[in-house]
C-alpha cells in the first residue's frame, strides 16, 4: 500500500512550528506494511490543499492528513477534501450531539463556529477524538483512503493508536521490520562498496546514510508476518556483517557510550574521568 501523508497549516512553512507528527506517522506505518513514498506540506489555502490533495489520491493508496480541522474559517481540510470528492458537506446531528456534550461536560455553550467541526460528505465517516473537538475523517472511496486527522500532536497520536492503525492493520496483509547496523572508521562510499551485491535487492533492501555517530546501514524486508520479515532481516545482517566484520559497532538504538559501557563491564574494567582548567 503506498501512502502519502499531507501536513496543512500555514505555521508550518512559516517555521513557527515543526511537524512532528510526519515523522511520528513516519516511524509507525513500517509496522503495519505501508509503504510511505511521499510527505507534503502545504498551507491553509483552499485552492493549493485541493491540489496536494488531488495529487496524492492519484499517486497513492492511502493519504494521511494532519491539521486543518479546527473551527476558525482558515481551517479547510473538510472543505478540500469535499471539493476533491466532489461532494456536499452537512452537519452530522450525532456528531453535533457529541461537540455540544463535550462543551457542556466543561461548562461551556458551544460556540457557533464549532459546528463546522460536525460536518461530514457522504463519503465519510467521523473519527473521535475525545481529547479535543475536531472529530477525524475517513473517507474510502474506488479501493483508496483518505484519513484526516487533527494537528495536536497528542490529539494525532491518540487517533492514531486508538482508532486508525488497527483498522488500517486489518487492510494490509504484509507488515515490514527494519533494522539499523552502525559502522566507524569508514567513509560512507566505502562502505556502499562494500554491502554494493545487496544494494540491489528490491526486498531486502539495503541504505547506507551518514550519521553524527558514524554511517549507518538499514536493513528493511516485507513479508506476510513479524516472524517471517525478521527471518528475512537476519539472514541479511548475518550476510551483512559477514562483509563489515568489526566496523559494525552497534545497531538500532545503541549509542557508543552505552556500546562501551557494556564493553567494560563484561571486562570488569572501570573507567574514570577527572575536570581541570576550566574553574568549574
Amino acid at each position: 500500500m503506498r501512502c502519502e501523508v499531507v501536513a496543512i497549516g500555514t505555521e508550518l512553512l512559516l517555521g513557527q512550528i515543526t511537524d512532528t507528527n510526519a515523522s511520528y506517522l513516519a516511524s509507525k506505518l513500517p509496522e503495519l506494511g505501508i509503504d510511505l513514498l511521499w510527505v507534503t506540506q502545504v498551507g491553509d489555502n483552499l485552492a493549493r490543499m485541493k491540489e496536494c490533495l488531488e495529487r496524492a489520491w492519484n499517486r497513492s493508496d492511502l493519504v494521511l492528513t494532519g491539521g486543518g480541522l479546527g473551527p476558525t474559517e482558515d481551517d479547510l481540510t473538510r472543505e478540500a477534501i469535499a471539493e476533491l470528492m466532489g461532494e456536499e458537506l452537512r452537519v452530522d446531528p450525532e456528531l453535533e450531539q457529541e461537540l455540544r456534550e463535550f462543551f457542556s461536560r466543561r461548562g461551556y455553550q458551544m460556540p457557533r463556529s464549532n459546528i463546522k467541526q460536525a460536518t461530514l460528505i457522504p463519503s465519510a465517516r467521523g473519527i473521535p477524538n475525545p481529547r479535543g473537538t475536531a472529530p477525524g475523517w475517513w473517507v474510502e472511496r474506488d479501493g483508496k483512503v483518505i484519513i484526516a486527522m487533527p494537528g495536536p500532536p497528542s490529539e494525532m497520536q491518540r487517533m492514531w493508536e486508538k482508532e486508525v492503525s488497527q483498522r488500517l492493520r486489518e487492510r494490509v496483509p504484509e507488515i515490514i521490520i527494519s533494522r539499523t547496523l552502525k559502522t566507524y572508521l569508514l567513509a560512507e562510499a566505502a562502505v556502499g562498496e562494500m554491502v554494493g551485491p545487496y544494494l540491489s535487492s528490491a526486498n531486502p533492501t539495503v541504505a547506507v546514510y551518514a550519521k553524527p555517530d558514524g554511517i549507518q546501514l538499514r536493513l528493511t524486508a516485507k513479508a506476510g508476518s513479524r516472524d517471517e520479515a525478521g527471518g528475512i532481516v537476519a539472514q541479511l545482517e548475518e550476510g551483512v556483517r559477514g562483509i563489515m566484520g568489526d566496523s559494525i559497532w552497534g545497531c538500532d538504538d545503541e549509542t557508543l557510550e552505552s556500546v562501551v559501557g557494556a564493553l567494560l563491564t563484561e571486562k570488569g574494567l572501570t573507567l574514570a574521568t577527572m575536570e581541570s582548567c576550566t574553574g568549574g
